[in-house]
C-alpha cells in the first residue's frame, strides 16, 4: 500500500513513503531525499501506524539533520531498523551509543 508520495519542485527534492503489512508489523519505507520541508509527513506518518514498526531507509539517499533526529527519536521509541544504507546505520547507531554513555559529573567520586 502506497501511503504517500510527494514532490517539491522548488527545492529538487522528492521523499516517497509506502507502508504495507508484513506479518506481524507495519513496514515503512522512506525512499529519496528526506529534507526538513518533508518532516510533517514523516510525522503523519508515525502517528497512523499501530503496533510493531520497522523502518527501511535503505532507499534514503539523503537526510537532513533534523530528519536524523525524527528517525532517531522513532527508532528509540520502538520502531526496529530494517534496512539502511551503512553509512546511516552508523549515524544512527552512534545516537544511542552517545545517549548510554554515563556523563562524568553523574558519576560517583
Amino acid at each position: 500500500m502506497r501511503f504517500l508520495a510527494r514532490e517539491s519542485q522548488r527545492r529538487g527534492s522528492m521523499i516517497r513513503i509506502t507502508t504495507h503489512r508484513k506479518s506481524s508489523r507495519t513496514v515503512v519505507t522512506i525512499d529519496g531525499r528526506l529534507m526538513t520541508a518533508d518532516l510533517r509527513a514523516i510525522r503523519r506518518v508515525r502517528q497512523s501506524v499501530r503496533g510493531v514498526v520497522a523502518l527501511d531507509l535503505g532507499g534514503l539517499d539523503a537526510c537532513a539533520k533534523d530528519g536524523i533526529r525524527l528517525l532517531q527519536d522513532w527508532l528509540d521509541a520502538g520502531a526496529q531498523l530494517d534496512a539502511a544504507t551503512p553509512f546511516l546505520r552508523m549515524v544512527l547507531q552512534d545516537h544511542k551509543a552517545d545517549c548510554s554513555t554515563e556523563s562524568p559529573s553523574s558519576r560517583n567520586p
